[in-house]
């Protein structure tokens, strides 16, 4: 059940990066613009963990924590949005998994975790087929500009799970983890307001923004089930294991917009040719491989 849990959060992320990629690539043309409205929806879901339990109160120790993740939950989204206007989406989901190669070190140095060799193997899997995908040509190897937008998201996103899991040995309720972040990261964009060219372009695209108000809450409803699980696996997985899951996300996502395309012709930033998709599924299913042998 655990590891069921812990395989739904890059599903319901998987489901996330694709409503992402058309707000960010067909209604918002600046990234701090989408990074406001999105933000601002982060409480309207909140109830649901009280279905799970119930926060309690957090230490002053651990106030600082919450506003170090909350303020990574804001900055990542800005190299994570630039890098869904340059290459597929599926592939920028794929580039996630850099942040396997930081993980392990802090959880080894922070933490105590160290990793046998079959997941070291299984890492170094993961990361060299993150690496090919994001390679301009076969030719040259030149990497793609979303390689590095990709480096620091996931350099902040690995930050964050070590983060996590240390607040987590100094409170015992990862409850805590999910509604305080939440909360603080709802209010940190407002402060966008008070530079006059982010608010201008805030203020244009608020029509745009209520138009299709369903299709953010649709993002915020998954984005929320995905923390969820992400955070309850993780209080119970070590932050090497849980990442390794985690590297599922553009396989999930890859079939999720393969889907919407052939059958409901919903086309997303993603090239599905036949010789394109064979490809992607070749460098997948080395991620998955990789997956089986750091869990």
């Amino acid at each position: 059940m655990l590891f069921f849990v812990a395989f739904l959060s890059p599903f319901f992320e998987a489901l996330s990066d694709v409503i992402e990629s058309l707000l960010s690539n067909k209604t918002f043309k600046h990234q701090t613009t989408m990074i406001f409205y999105i933000s601002m929806m982060n409480c309207v879901f909140l109830p649901l963990v009280l279905f799970c339990g119930m926060p309690t109160i957090p230490t002053k120790e651990s106030l600082w924590f919450y506003l170090i993740l909350a303020i990574i939950d804001v900055a990542y989204l800005y190299p994570f949005y630039s890098a869904m206007k340059v290459i597929d989406t599926s592939v920028v989901s794929a580039l996630f998994a850099l942040g396997e190669i930081i993980v392990p070190i802090l959880s080894y140095f922070v933490l105590n975790d160290v990793l046998t060799l079959h997941q070291y193997i299984g890492f170094a899997i993961i990361i060299m087929a993150s690496v090919a995908l994001s390679l301009k040509s076969t030719k040259i190897p030149k990497l793609n500009r979303a390689f590095y937008y990709m480096l620091f998201a996931s350099f902040l996103l690995s930050l964050r799970v070590i983060v996590v899991k240390c607040t987590m040995n100094l409170e015992g309720n990862w409850i805590n983890l999910v509604v305080y972040p939440d909360i603080i990261s709802g209010i940190l964009p407002f402060g966008l307001l008070f530079i006059k060219k982010y608010r201008k372009d805030i203020v244009k695209n608020f029509p745009p923004y209520l138009k299709k108000f369903r299709i953010f809450a649709l993002d915020e409803f998954f984005c929320s089930l995905g923390l969820l699980c992400s955070t309850y696996a993780l209080d119970q997985l070590s932050p090497v294991v849980n990442s390794g899951i985690n590297s599922m996300r553009p396989v999930f996502l890859l079939l999720i917009g393969a889907f919407l395309l052939y059958f409901y012709n919903i086309p997303l930033k993603e090239r599905i040719t036949p010789r394109i998709l064979v490809k992607k599924l070749f460098f997948f299913v080395l991620m998955i491989l990789g997956v089986i042998l750091v869990v």
